[in-house]
């Protein structure tokens, strides 16, 4: 394949994954909406904590895609041995990590009755990581579109068996039922994809390649464990020192916020190739250094905005989203949002680490990270319950984007977040004091109109003279 065909196809298959993505976070949030009205606020935050389990205790399913599809892109004639290891692999740990995961609600002293739950919300997870096998075969095989297209698939046929056992009153039970159907059916529409390719998977216990699939993802996975414990640690201090209910205020806007990181990892998705080919020679050191201030800048003013418009529109996004039952939920939004463009940042500096090889220093960070937040959650979580856990939230996201900066401006010697933020920065402070100051004396959208012109004036001086060009281009060729 010449070069201009594989620019053409590396092009494609981005736009075919980011379509995908946009597709699956537009999908979730109907879902949240749908779960959080039907359920009510008490019963969705004991739907939220078995979410949150499993999700801690299954890492490996989704770290293995990484190594699957690596392999199949080297070796493609081996295709249908790599998946059919994969599956066998993740079909063998579901039991175990079932049991795990059990053992996990017993020590929160969980009502037996939510075990069924669980065990359905497992197989969910499981026939997703069968899924993700599947597909890890269509990336290598670079059609992606295969991919986007039984996401598509599964996520519509998520709301129509949610709707459905929204309509039967089927309750939790129902609720796991409908994500554990559309997971299977994606599943099967997999298996008939990757016949049309010609991989057939072997189903066969092959200990040696599992080893080695278990020692290739055992870092990562681990890593994966601690990020897991990080991001849902508000779930475990309000399931031990408070109750469901407020479980249930937390999660509904701590799971709107989550979605939004499609935007940070799409756009490290597309650097990494560039950043890793400046250091696949020799160490430039100026132009990473360029091109990491040039990209933060460009999220702070991009992001800021939202967060802004977040803040503002607090109280109707959440009346929208999930009914008036959960009306605080708009007090705790306001409050980690604030932190959201500071977790925007935290995509770009990871994946520079990794190019840089500091793999072992993530880990290291992010252990001292789960430190410094379980000191944070501990006394706000047990004495001010859900709002304290989104202080602790904005919190944590601040120290976690502090500790990752000071490694990299002082070890590194990179300075990627001071050079060109200070002007977004400061235009993203007067905007939100006259939000947080007039919104409540005047009409809101004229004063959010306000503020962000406000912003935009300081926004437009972050911009370099080249890039003032390059946009003035841009709008010739289009007109």
């Amino acid at each position: 394949m010449d070069h201009a065909k594989r620019i053409k196809r590396i092009a494609s298959n981005t736009v075919w994954f980011f379509t995908s993505r946009m597709a699956e976070v537009v999908n979730s949030l109907l879902l949240i909406a749908l779960v959080a009205r039907y359920l009510g606020v008490k019963e969705f935050g004991v739907y939220s904590f078995l979410v949150v389990v499993c999700w801690a205790v299954l890492p490996l399913f989704f770290v293995l895609q990484r190594i699957l599809v690596r392999d199949i892109a080297v070796d493609k004639g081996r295709a249908s041995e790599i998946v059919g290891t994969g599956l066998t692999l993740i079909g063998l740990s579901a039991p175990p990590i079932l049991i795990f995961a059990m053992l996990i609600l017993l020590i929160f002293r969980v009502d037996t009755i939510y075990f069924v739950a669980l065990a359905i919300n497992v197989v969910v997870i499981t026939f997703a990581a069968l899924n993700s096998v599947c597909t890890s075969a269509f990336i290598g095989f670079e059609k992606v579109r295969y991919e986007t297209l039984v996401s598509f698939a599964v996520s519509s046929m998520s709301v129509v068996f949610m709707l459905a056992a929204i309509h039967f009153d089927m309750g939790i039970n129902g609720a796991f039922t409908a994500f554990m159907l559309s997971n299977i059916i994606g599943f099967c529409i997999s298996l008939l994809i990757l016949a049309k390719l010609g991989v057939r998977p072997v189903i066969k216990i092959d200990f040696g390649r599992m080893r080695y699939f278990l020692k290739e993802c055992g870092y990562l996975a681990l890593n994966m464990i601690i990020i897991s414990i990080y991001a849902y640690m508000g779930v475990f201090f309000l399931k031990e020192f408070a109750t469901d209910y407020d479980i249930g205020i937390f999660q509904a806007p701590a799971r709107l916020l989550n979605r939004l990181n499609i935007i940070p990892a799409s756009f490290s998705v597309a650097m990494y190739p560039v950043l890793a080919a400046l250091t696949s020679v020799t160490y430039q050191k100026e132009r990473i250094d360029h091109m990491i201030t040039t990209a933060c800048r460009l999220i702070l003013i991009a992001t800021i905005p939202m967060s802004l418009i977040g803040f503002a529109m607090a109280d109707e996004l959440m009346l929208l989203l999930f009914g008036a039952k959960f009306a605080y939920s708009a007090v705790l939004f306001r409050i980690m949002i604030l932190g959201i463009n500071f977790n925007f940042l935290i995509y770009m500096f990871e994946p520079l680490l990794i190019i840089l090889h500091k793999q072992r220093s993530i880990f290291i960070l992010n252990l001292i990270l789960i430190i410094l937040s379980a000191a944070v959650y501990y006394p706000l979580t047990r004495f001010s319950g859900a709002y304290g856990a989104s202080v602790a939230s904005f919190v944590s996201t601040v120290l976690y984007l502090g500790i990752y900066l000071y490694f990299i401006s002082s070890i590194v010697g990179l300075m990627p977040l001071l050079k060109g933020a200070y002007l977004p920065v400061a235009g993203g402070l007067c905007a939100f004091g006259l939000v947080y100051f007039l919104a409540g004396y005047y009409q809101k959208f004229i004063v959010l109109a306000a503020a962000l012109a406000v912003y935009a004036l300081f926004a437009m001086k972050a911009f370099s003279f080249e890039e003032i060009l390059f946009m003035k281009g841009l709008l010739k060729k289009k007109g």
